[in-house]
């Protein structure tokens, strides 16, 4: 069976929000596909974003190249939040700069997912959409110790507070999914600004209304857009024919 992989991405400013803290990047050889959300704001968000993805692609690349044994991605995203976390403190203008990271690497057969933060990944198949990660913040650990309900500004302060970011500490501890892919599968890797404005019903439905990866993404900015375009916006769309 030959499969073939297909890959768009796409970042906006938002309606709010004067600069983008987002980046993206992706390179089919290598079958990997990266998003951050740069933390931080005047802690060069920004720049611990790009960084991250450069960082990441170029290291996966190296490993690979080199036959490194063991989880490539989870070798690389250790490396990586090193990088981060030594460049932060070397230069006082990133002091405190750290990231989100969803990242997936597509071996042939497998896709995986590593994640750090509230940046997503979804997997879209049979015109239903599954959500594969759990956001690292301060909501996810009060639901899950069931510790009773709470007000939607309490839950709002709670979602915005991540327990865990590349570069903010010396040590991170992504947490991995492995998926077996199959034919007509799409994957969907989106930071906050997507995931927090559209309902998961809203992005299922402009998923399946898509004709293409690049269609899918423009579609989705675009209600982001319309519903407010509270943060910067980034998703990226990988189909497998």
């Amino acid at each position: 069976m030959q499969i073939r992989i297909q890959a768009a991405a796409e970042s906006n400013i938002g309606q709010v929000r004067q600069t983008n803290e987002d980046a993206f990047g992706f390179d089919l050889d290598l079958g990997l596909f990266v998003v951050c959300d740069g933390v931080g704001g005047s802690q060069a968000g920004e720049v611990a974003s790009r960084l991250a993805v450069d960082s990441l692609l170029d290291t996966f690349a190296r490993q690979a190249s080199e036959n490194i044994g063991g989880d490539l991605l989870h070798r690389a995203i250790q490396r990586v939040n090193r990088v981060l976390h030594d460049a932060a403190r070397a230069e006082p203008a990133y002091e405190g700069m750290s990231t989100t990271v969803v990242a997936a690497y597509f071996d042939g057969q497998r896709m995986t997912v590593v994640h750090v933060g509230d940046s997503r990944a979804y997997l879209m198949r049979d015109l239903s959409l599954h959500r594969l990660t759990e956001d690292h913040s301060l909501l996810t650990e009060h639901m899950r110790s069931g510790r009773g309900q709470m007000s939607d500004a309490e839950a709002a302060r709670l979602e915005s507070v991540l327990t865990q970011a590349l570069g903010a500490g010396q040590f991170v501890v992504p947490v991995v999914t492995t998926v077996r892919v199959a034919i007509g599968d799409c994957f969907l890797l989106a930071t906050d600004g997507l995931t927090r404005t559209l309902s998961h019903s809203e992005m299922q439905s402009h998923l399946i209304a898509s004709v293409s990866p690049e269609h899918a993404c423009r579609q989705l900015i675009n209600a982001a857009n319309r519903a407010g375009g509270g943060d910067n916006i980034t998703c990226m769309i990988v189909q497998i024919d």
